[in-house]
């Protein structure tokens, strides 16, 4: 399983970072929205709900039959996962964790315009080479917003290749209510503990 890689690319399939040319050739969505995401690879599949606004995303996921929610903010390379019945708030540098497509060189090519779930996208081809040698190539069909809908990528690093495949669905493009970013009142706070996986530092 290539982890490192993996999890940037799942990362960048949730919601863009605000810097596009070190994480993903078409930058931020220009629309805040919600939706239901749907992502497999390497034979998982995970489910979760994301809401964005600029560089702010939250992801509300079932995990190990726990609620948890995941706060990222972009801009500061920071992340807070909720883990709600617990009451806990676990909060970790995503910028110290290291991002193997950090300095990649993207290469973008338009395929057409397409309707996919009764919404106008335009499906384009891309080629992402981080400076490690660790590559993402595939297709993205995106929005008028630039909300990728979905994409269907070869994720490969060290030989290895996992293809990555997230689908949206009941999307809803408007405001987003700015206390789904925050952290609730009464939860504990506390570093991610050492061994735990953090969230990955990239985007959608």
């Amino acid at each position: 399983m290539i982890l490192r890689t993996l999890s940037t690319v799942l990362a960048l399939l949730a919601a863009p970072l605000a810097q596009a040319a070190d994480f993903g050739p078409f930058g931020l969505p220009t629309a805040p929205y919600s939706a239901d995401s749907r992502i497999t690879a390497d034979g998982r599949a995970i489910t979760a709900r994301i809401h964005a606004d600029g560089q702010r995303e939250r992801r509300e996921m079932r995990e190990g039959g726990m609620e948890q929610i995941m706060l990222i903010d972009h801009g500061t390379k920071k992340a807070t996962m909720l883990v709600v019945e617990q009451k806990v708030a676990m909060e970790v540098d995503m910028a110290a964790a290291g991002d193997p497509m950090s300095a990649t060189n993207w290469k973008t090519r338009e395929l057409g315009r397409e309707q996919l779930g009764g919404h106008a996208v335009t499906r384009h081809h891309i080629d992402g080479q981080g400076e490690d040698g660790a590559r993402v190539v595939g297709e993205v069909w995106l929005t008028k917003e630039k909300i990728p809908l979905k994409s269907a990528l070869e994720v490969t690093e060290e030989g290895q290749t996992v293809r990555v495949v997230q689908e949206l669905s009941n999307l809803r493009v408007g405001p987003v209510d700015a206390k789904l970013f925050e952290v609730p009142a009464g939860y504990q706070r506390m570093a991610m503990p050492a061994g735990m996986a953090a969230p990955p530092s990239g985007r959608q």
